[in-house]
């Protein structure tokens, strides 16, 4: 029996176990199994540890606790010849090290003839705001079901300080370089263990917006973790980010009922109208998965806010396949307009990925907005994603 077989016959005859050992002996806790959103998957969801080792930095700030405080942070953070950032790193670098808890969503075919043919993994990385839910987050809306039904397996996550994730320190903890290191040993994780018997041969990283920036960063400096990527929702220009992290109008997060758990320094948006205004092109969009996303609202961290920009650098060692995918009318990265002045996804596959592969694409998702699942072109940037692994190998 080769391993190709084994995945299948393990995982259907009783998939908590198998997945549970995939894990190790310490396992996944609390494992779930049931469906996809979508309804086209077999998912199981839990918790796993992971231990990061990584260099952060002494961020002298201190989260605000009044709710004027934190828009005056951002109002400072923002504007024009702004130190607000640098004063706040002057407190020289730090170590982040700690045992965390992470979120993880592993969904494969449900069709055992299909299950059978898996090969490949895609580690799927959310954005900022957002979480694992993003790749699933309704019918005929949902990426997950896309890829299993061609034949791939997806591992989601919600990122540390985020969704079901642990929620360390916001400021001091929860910082990009930390966010860099839990992905790296996701993929880690999945070069090196088995599922029910079976070893995946490639592993795809794919992120929208802040989990585009977080791919890009293992890119950079893991540049053999991923066989290839998908990234979406980013470019080389950050020149509308500052419009609309002053559209999110952020609070703290724990004013929200179902966030009141979290420290001050976990910020949330205030409104619907705020992530409409960042995410979404009316009228082009699924209003049930607008709905949705707005029920689910997550968290950012000023600790990420504050060093997002050190991880940005091109991956000149990365000779993989690369594919940029974005809404026409994406508003963070492109300005409302993703074509004009020039294309940006062409201008961002130049300038990160000077060594890409023959076989990288670019798209851009007719009528969307920055939110490319949920609009309604969604179906066909999906199509587009997945020919694009296929196209490679993949």
């Amino acid at each position: 029996m080769n391993s190709s077989t084994l995945l299948p016959l393990a995982f259907l005859a009783n998939p908590l176990a198998s997945f549970t050992a995939a894990f190790g002996p310490n396992g996944i806790s609390n494992p779930v199994s049931g469906p996809s959103t979508g309804g086209g998957s077999t998912c199981i969801s839990g918790d796993i540890t992971l231990s990061i080792n990584t260099p952060g930095t002494k961020l002298l700030y201190e989260a605000p606790q009044d709710p004027m405080a934190v828009t005056e942070s951002l109002v400072e953070l923002l504007q024009a010849d702004s130190t607000f950032g640098a004063d706040a790193a002057a407190g020289g670098p730090s170590v982040i090290a700690g045992d965390y808890s992470i979120f993880v969503k592993l969904c494969l075919p449900s069709d055992p003839e299909v299950l059978a043919k898996v090969k490949t993994v895609q580690l799927l990385t959310h954005g900022a705001t957002l979480d694992h839910t993003y790749w699933d987050i309704s019918p005929g809306y949902s990426y997950v079901d896309v890829a299993s039904a061609a034949g791939y397996a997806t591992l989601s996550y919600d990122q540390l300080g985020v969704g079901n994730s642990e929620h360390p320190d916001p400021i001091q903890a929860v910082q990009a370089t930390a966010q860099v290191a839990v992905t790296h040993a996701l993929v880690e994780m999945l070069r090196d263990t088995e599922l029910g018997g079976y070893r995946f041969e490639q592993v795809v990283g794919v992120g929208h917006s802040a989990g585009s920036t977080l791919t890009q960063a293992i890119t950079t400096q893991f540049p053999a973790d991923f066989d290839a990527v998908i990234l979406s929702g980013t470019s080389a220009s950050a020149a509308s980010v500052a419009l609309t992290v002053a559209a999110f109008n952020f609070v703290n997060a724990n004013t929200e009922p179902q966030l009141h758990h979290l420290p001050p320094g976990y910020l949330t948006q205030q409104s619907a109208a705020g992530i409409q205004f960042a995410f979404y092109r009316y009228p082009n969009f699924d209003e049930e998965a607008f709905r949705r996303q707005v029920a689910h609202k997550q968290t950012n961290t000023l600790g990420v806010l504050l060093t997002l920009g050190g991880i940005v650098a091109p991956s000149a060692e990365f000779t993989g396949p690369v594919d940029i995918v974005n809404g026409e009318h994406d508003l963070v990265f492109c300005g409302g307009n993703c074509v004009q002045p020039t294309d940006q996804n062409a201008a961002a596959l130049s300038m990160f990925y000077p060594a890409a592969a023959e076989g990288s694409r670019t798209y851009i998702a007719a009528g969307a907005g920055h939110a490319i699942a949920a609009h309604k072109s969604g179906p066909d940037s999906f199509k587009h994603m997945i020919q694009f692994l296929q196209d490679n190998d993949l």
